[in-house]
């Protein structure tokens, strides 16, 4: 049926639904850019430190016990926990790029992690950083690992190192862009 047909046995009401399709088409380009904007803050929260609890540095260790996965965006794997963690970071290496005493005091003051899990999924940098920093493969099962990071905020079984040592011979591996922690925190009591 033609517009003037419409307008004819509808009044106006023709003219109020070509209104609506303006208008809501036009809401409809305006929500475009806004839905993906929100659509891509999962992204970047889960690039980021924002999901993890930055006030506290938690010191891990134990042995690698799944393959995990390697690749982008961020590599993970399982380590089951050491039943007799010490009580806060032991002397280990630090990378160069966490070597700011206002970062390395930091690493190394960490407390151990006490939390309920004997096992944490562990997510780290992926393999084209991880390799730069020291680590140019995946790691293996039964592999030592010992960490320093945080624990996610509503994900208390995933933990994200700032720095992990790995094998026998605690080679460190830096997991920060540039040469700072992400959050410089208080140190503990």
């Amino acid at each position: 049926m033609a517009d003037t047909d419409r307008k004819s046995i509808h009044g106006n009401e023709a003219i109020s639904r070509d209104r609506r399709r303006v208008i809501f088409g036009a809401a409809g380009l305006a929500a475009a850019p806004l839905a993906s904007i929100l659509t891509a803050l999962p992204a970047f929260a889960h690039h980021g430190w924002a999901g993890f609890d930055t006030d506290h540095l938690i010191y891990i260790a134990g042995t690698v016990s799944s393959d995990g996965v390697w690749g982008n965006p961020h590599s993970h794997f399982d380590v089951t926990l050491d039943s007799n963690l010490p009580a806060h970071t032991p002397e280990l290496a630090i990378p160069e790029q966490l070597q700011d005493p206002e970062d390395s005091v930091r690493v190394n003051a960490a407390l151990s992690y006490k939390g309920p899990h004997t096992e944490l999924e562990i997510i780290i940098a992926p393999p084209a950083w991880s390799g730069r920093w020291g680590l140019a493969r995946a790691l293996e099962i039964g592999e030592r690992v010992q960490a320093v990071g945080y624990i996610n905020r509503t994900d208390d079984g995933l933990f994200r190192p700032v720095v992990f040592w790995f094998g026998d011979d605690a080679v460190p591996v830096n997991q920060v862009l540039g040469n700072t922690l992400p959050v410089r925190a208080p140190l503990p009591e």
